[in-house]
């Protein structure tokens, strides 16, 4: 439906190359998405570039006013958003409708903090002179988005870029394109001038490198692995070029001796299996004081058990599959590996009956595990 964002409009890739995109609910393919070649990225740097100088020039408050707009219009069309995230990443609908309250409160914060980007006077150690410190745009910004929360990521990389006053290039995953399209075509329809915002779609390595590599870029912002984070960063390092990172996360869950372990269980329910445990902060390992153990673990369970597994797109899923064959293998193959190391599997374990496609495991609980309590 989309293809390539540049120059504020919509172009099929240079050499009509696409690639498929698969909806993990079903394995069947949503649709093709159109693959950038290395003329595509080189055009839309020219189109940052040249954007750049109409948006940095635009006053504060008028680009407030666009970014409100933005905000505005993704509430109205939430439901098409959340059913685009559904569909790519496998979510439930409501967690889609949740993500997509969240981009647009981060478009309104941003529309907010446009107009305080304030400079500072400071005393001169002179008598006859004066210091003044201004704030201006960095330039262009290349945004690199994972597949787990696209809408929210992107929101904020694209808004943060554009309350600045910079113009910014969208690399959306491969896994979930659609949705980051829908987003940026949103941006076009509520006034964003043609440059300031473009979209590449394709292989990310690729195109990161060559983003990277170019002059015209002065700022890379990326949400993604530990292992992607440490080479663009070296191959940033060579420019002395502005990154910013966020790099996954290690979150325990503990449960202290003094602890609601009622409460505890609900919200750790609630942490883990959002987005069928795909998120940087979902707890990968529980450390419950032994006196509260038991009594943890079989409210634990109880609540998990509850958890309806299905199609997000229907509205009584809870759990949602995950979102690619990969990732389901990368699952069986911890889970073997956690048995034999000798834990003891109190719940799930296995893919679930009564599905034939679809990249679903059960939820699983393992106890005995050698150091830490983990829960998928």
């Amino acid at each position: 439906k989309f293809g390539q964002f540049i120059d504020g409009k919509w172009h099929q890739a240079e050499k009509k190359e696409t690639y498929d995109v698969i909806n993990p609910a079903t394995e069947e393919v949503i649709g093709k998405a159109s693959k950038a070649s290395s003329v595509d990225v080189q055009k839309a740097l020219k189109s940052a570039e040249k954007g750049l100088e109409v948006w940095k020039n635009t006053a504060p408050w008028q680009r407030s006013y666009v970014l409100r707009k933005i905000a505005d219009l993704m509430r109205e069309k939430k439901d098409i958003l959340a059913k685009w995230l559904t569909l790519e990443v496998g979510k439930p609908l409501a967690e889609g409708i949740g993500e997509v309250g969240g981009g647009a409160d981060i478009f309104e914060w941003n529309a907010e903090e446009t107009k305080r980007i304030y400079g500072q006077t400071q005393q001169s150690r002179f008598p006859d002179t004066r210091v003044h410190v201004y704030y201006q745009p960095v330039g262009v910004v290349a945004a690199l988005i994972p597949w787990n929360f696209p809408i929210v990521l992107a929101s904020r990389k694209i808004s943060t870029a554009l309350a600045a006053g910079c113009s910014v290039i969208i690399k959306p995953d491969t896994i979930t394109p659609g949705v980051v399209m829908e987003l940026v075509d949103i941006c076009r329809e509520c006034g964003v001038p043609p440059g300031a915002v473009n979209l590449l779609s394709g292989d990310p390595p690729a195109i990161a490198s060559q983003l990277i590599q170019s002059d015209i870029i002065k700022k890379i912002s990326i949400t993604g692995s530990l292992r992607v984070g440490k080479l663009i960063l070296k191959q940033a390092a060579d420019k002395v070029q502005r990154v910013t990172m966020e790099l996954s996360g290690h979150s325990p869950f503990i449960v202290f001796d003094d602890a609601d372990v009622k409460k505890a269980a609900d919200m750790a329910i609630a942490a883990k299996f959002r987005n069928n445990g795909q998120v940087c902060i979902s707890p990968n390992r529980f450390y419950i004081h032994e006196n509260k153990k038991e009594e943890f673990i079989n409210l634990f369970i109880e609540r998990t058990k509850k958890l309806k597994i299905g199609n997000g797109m229907d509205p009584d899923t809870q759990l949602g599959p995950l979102t690619t064959q990969k990732r389901l293998n990368e699952i069986e193959e911890l889970v073997e590996k956690t048995k034999q190391e000798g834990a003891k599997v109190l719940l799930g374990g296995k893919r679930p009956a009564g599905f034939n496609k679809g990249f679903y495991y059960e939820p699983t609980i393992f106890d005995d595990v050698k150091f830490v309590f983990l829960a998928f």
